[in-house]
């Protein structure tokens, strides 16, 4: 699979691999910020810039980003995750420039208005009622685990972020958050598919060379004390009608040996319905209704 790495000038990192298997092509961008990396008096801004990339930008107005995307036969997302919120698009190969072009806009400029604000304050304070506050197990385990399982306020503060931080955004706020974490030098380009390099490499430059980079603060220390011992925590559900466990464990380094052996121990313990706990705690047993594990 071919793979190429650069770097612009800006500090924006590009990765290509081009594939002709099908006429199409994703365009995705990764900025370096996230649940975890949030800076401590504006938790949940990650999660909010995730909704307002798409009121709008210099030469798109709210929701044309959208439309442009699926007019021309493409599909589009964005999500925020630990350590980094993602968008892309996947259209038609002879649409590459259209995302590019789009991209950049929205990285040289968002629409970050009064109006903008307060609509996705709003959204994203519902987002947390209805799919968090009030619902069974709503933030478990993803949300709450991490929570109990850590000792760094990074690793361990509320995710999706404090109803009164994010209502208390002012615009000043937003429009620096924006200014230093979604500038090209936080920032990394992926484009796969059906594209040529060296025509794809020429447009990158036409649109992103130009956006200049951030002063970006030092990243956070994100390491936790070593522990010494089992730790456990209970929440009380009221919405719940039978009670959900969850067992965390902390990695081992990335990319170690010891990284990619607990890689085929989650596959084989909890991905599926023949994995082992599946199979024991499910099907054997009837012990759970369902069983479910993940790696972060």
């Amino acid at each position: 699979m071919p793979i190429t790495y650069y770097k612009l000038p800006n500090g924006l990192r590009v990765i290509l691999s081009p594939d002709s298997t099908a006429p199409t092509v994703v365009t995705a961008v990764y900025y370096r910020i996230g649940f975890r990396v949030e800076p401590k008096d504006r938790t949940g801004f990650a999660h909010l810039f995730e909704h307002m990339m798409f009121q709008g930008s210099q030469n798109l107005g709210k929701m044309e980003f959208i439309r442009l995307v699926q007019q021309n036969g493409g599909v589009l997302n964005g999500s925020t995750r630990f350590d980094f919120t993602n968008y892309f698009e996947l259209l038609p190969s002879n649409k590459l420039e259209t995302a590019l072009w789009a991209e950049a806009d929205r990285m040289r400029g968002l629409a970050i208005t009064d109006e903008n604000l307060k609509n996705q304050q709003d959204v994203v304070s519902n987002e947390v009622k209805t799919a968090i506050l009030n619902q069974p197990y709503g933030g478990f385990p993803w949300l709450w685990m991490p929570q109990y399982a850590n000792s760094n306020w990074y690793n361990s503060h509320n995710f999706y972020g404090e109803l009164k931080d994010i209502e208390a955004a002012t615009l000043a706020d937003v429009q620096a958050f924006f200014k230093t974490y979604y500038s090209p030098n936080n920032a990394a380009l992926a484009i796969v598919g059906d594209f040529d390099p060296g025509e794809a490499t020429a447009m990158i430059a036409k649109y992103f060379a130009a956006i200049a980079p951030a002063d970006l603060p030092p990243p956070p220390d994100l390491s936790e004390p070593r522990q010494e011992e089992e730790k456990t925590a209970t929440r009380p559900d009221p919405l719940a009608n039978r009670p959900a466990l969850a067992f965390s464990y902390h990695m081992p380094p990335r990319n170690s040996p010891e990284y990619f052996a607990m890689g085929l121990l989650d596959q084989m313990l909890v991905q599926g319905d023949d994995s082992l706990l599946y199979r024991e705690l499910v099907t054997r047993r009837g012990f759970a209704g369902e069983v479910a594990g993940a790696i972060n």
